[in-house]
């Protein structure tokens, strides 16, 4: 069932129709699943094949257009009404001959007659080919670019979304704390991944855990400077560190949660890269506020971090929310999007350097008078003996 009302899925609609209008669409061609979600309730993980929602400037709910064997997760987990879910048949799929944008651009025609028609032209498998193909049945030559336009709409959150990211926050901490007790000398980083991820699914007593699409990063090292690195097949020896970046879910809303763990004693530089790192990061938590900018974060942050003598190039947070990341607004130089209240952030300090590595991150969400974190998690060094 639907994780919203419909009530909620229409507002949604109703401002997307504003920007729209704004913009000059009569029609958007939302081609990003996340999107999809937001607009819909749709579950299906099935972007591996065309699909897209079709927003009329003049309707008050979405078109959904699905490869035939998805109309079922439609039915599922949108609040649409059967007679708005459409589909092309399974000859499409898998195909050298065929492409399934020639009947899902034949659906959109027969419901679109203007070619002021907004596209999400990044979206996942939206390539030269399928662009050419949407062609061959609609007039793109006043199409619009509408990258980012659902992402400026996602960045303030209901309070219902609110909701199912701090119980994700409660899940992450879960997680995370079970993975740190897993770690010791001798066990395999395979079995310490597994439990992590168990505690993600499973969730705690008041709350499952929810489906993930990023796989948990746990580079294992000394030191761990890959940033995306998964497990391996190696055992844990004394004297190395693993950097666990983890999202929880609830019904696709994710809060992420890193944090660096030391078997046996860290280093003196890893203590100080430690300390650069937390106080840049609360240096950084107290400048989220109401009506600063986002650059005004990453400015705080770079003033206690920089003299520490640590490297850092890459930004310092952003956007979260569906699907982890929401598109929207970075903590980073020159990116001047005024913070609203209730926003979510991760705000996210990692080091990934030579011969530095370290991660530090939580969820936060903006409130009237500043930052409120999603995770209690304790922000000590954390070493196992």
């Amino acid at each position: 069932m639907p994780a919203f009302g419909q009530q909620e899925y229409r507002e949604r609609t109703a401002r997307l129709r504003q920007r729209m209008a704004k913009a000059g669409m009569d029609a958007l061609l939302v081609l990003n699943e996340s999107n999809m979600n937001y607009l819909t309730g749709y579950e299906g993980f099935s972007d591996y094949v065309p699909q897209l929602a079709l927003v009329r400037q003049d309707e008050e709910d979405p078109w959904l257009i699905l490869r035939e064997m998805d109309i079922a997760c439609a039915t599922a987990s949108s609040y649409l009404p059967q007679s708005r879910v459409l589909s092309y048949p399974e000859k499409y799929i898998g195909s050298s001959q065929r492409t399934a944008w020639q009947p899902i651009s034949e659906m959109i025609r027969e419901r679109i007659k203007s070619n002021r028609i907004g596209i999400e032209l990044t979206a996942r498998l939206f390539g030269v080919k399928a662009h050419a193909a949407l062609s061959n049945n609609l007039d793109l030559s006043k199409s619009i670019d509408a990258d980012g336009m659902i992402a400026a709409l996602k960045a303030v959150k209901s309070p219902a979304e609110l909701a199912y990211m701090e119980q994700a926050g409660k899940i992450a901490d879960k997680a995370m704390q079970v993975g740190r007790l897993a770690i010791a000398v001798g066990a395999r980083e395979c079995d310490v991944a597994a439990a992590v991820n168990h505690a993600l699914s499973a969730g705690i007593p008041e709350y499952p855990g929810g489906a993930n699409r990023f796989p948990l990063t746990m580079p294992v090292g000394s030191p761990a400077n890959a940033p995306h690195i998964k497990w391996s097949d190696g055992s844990y020896r004394l004297n190395c560190q693993t950097n666990f970046e983890l999202g929880a879910f609830r019904h696709r809303y994710c809060c992420g949660l890193s944090r660096t763990i030391f078997l046996g004693e860290p280093s003196a530089r890893s203590r100080h890269v430690h300390q650069a790192c937390l106080d840049g990061f609360h240096a950084a938590f107290d400048a989220i506020r109401p009506g600063a900018k986002c650059g005004d974060v990453e400015r705080a942050f770079r003033a206690v971090f920089n003299p520490r003598g640590v490297r850092k190039e890459s930004r310092i947070g952003y956007s979260i929310g569906i699907d982890w990341t929401d598109g929207g607004p970075s903590f980073q130089e020159g990116d001047e999007t005024i913070i609203q209240p209730n926003m979510t952030f991760h705000l996210l300090i990692g080091i990934w350097e030579k011969d530095d590595g370290y991660i530090f991150s939580e969820t936060v969400r903006v409130t009237e008078t500043g930052a409120k974190s999603l995770s209690s998690m304790p922000r000590d060094l954390l070493v196992n003996h």
